[in-house]
């Protein structure tokens, strides 16, 4: 039979679980109330004065721009395996003509979307969140917010529309290298026309494939935008809580990549 003692811990323990589980509701609304405020800034024409023009330009310079060297080497490295792989599977079962619409499918669908996402996340997600968690444990935003100045609109809002954009644009880049690399490994590796290679290529896309381009780029980025303004924008102590801050908002980034991935598959393969 357990004693007080024993009796007690429990108590505290599923005090502590509960209070744990409240926190984590409490903060996924307070997420979902940040993303719908930002869409509604994002939305009115007022909110896009000069200054929320600069730092959206900027965003996309140092998310989308900076970053277009290594999407283009990702992309002719990932055109090259997939090429290489597919090549060999197809010609062991007897069915290199359906090449060309793997790739498509592979290349457009999954592979530039995902991986513009990751290249986002590990180039841009990190910094956004070190950039505001250190203005809120220095005292920046709350010297903000004293002068009435909306914080969503003005902080939050222009870097997660300006990551939006540059993640698709990315994945323009990411597909455009991808088939420039696809196009010179078949002509190295196999004996395929490559006029008919791509042409098979240019009518097997179809507007799904846009569809999960635009969803898993640009949904996935205003996630990634928005987890990572919020776990910079709520943080507090002292300056050693900044990386705690950005280990959780690149954590959560990828999951909200995962699950932005999953349900368009579920979307359009079912």
């Amino acid at each position: 039979m357990a004693g007080p003692s024993s009796l007690r811990h429990s108590a505290r323990q599923l005090r502590r679980t509960g209070a744990e589980r409240r926190s984590w509701f409490s903060h996924q609304i307070d997420l979902f109330a940040l993303i719908v405020e930002c869409l509604v800034c994002a939305v009115r024409v007022s909110s896009w004065i000069e200054p929320i023009r600069s730092r959206f330009m900027r965003q996309i310079l140092f998310g989308g721009v900076e970053a277009v060297p290594f999407t283009a080497f990702a992309g002719a490295m990932t055109g090259l395996v997939l090429t290489l792989t597919s090549y060999q599977w197809l010609a062991f079962t007897g069915r290199i003509e359906f090449l060309g619409p793997a790739l498509s499918i592979l290349v457009i669908r999954e592979a530039a979307p995902f991986l513009c996402c990751v290249i986002v996340v590990s180039a841009s997600a990190s910094a956004i969140a070190a950039e505001l968690a250190t203005m809120r444990v220095t005292g920046q935003i709350d010297l903000i917010e004293a002068q009435g100045i909306n914080v969503i609109q003005y902080l939050m809002m222009p870097r997660v529309m300006g990551l939006a954009v540059a993640t698709l644009a990315l994945g323009a880049v990411f597909i455009a290298a991808a088939f420039a690399s696809v196009t010179i490994s078949v002509a190295m590796i196999s004996s395929i026309p490559l006029g008919p290679f791509l042409l098979s290529i240019i009518e097997s896309i179809s507007p799904s494939d846009f569809y999960n381009l635009f969803g898993r780029s640009m949904v996935a980025a205003f996630l990634i935008g928005s987890i990572t303004c919020y776990e910079g924008m709520v943080v507090s102590g002292p300056l050693t809580v900044v990386p705690q801050a950005v280990t959780r908002a690149m954590l959560q980034s990828v999951g909200a990549i995962l699950l932005v991935s999953t349900a368009f598959a579920l979307a359009t393969y079912l």
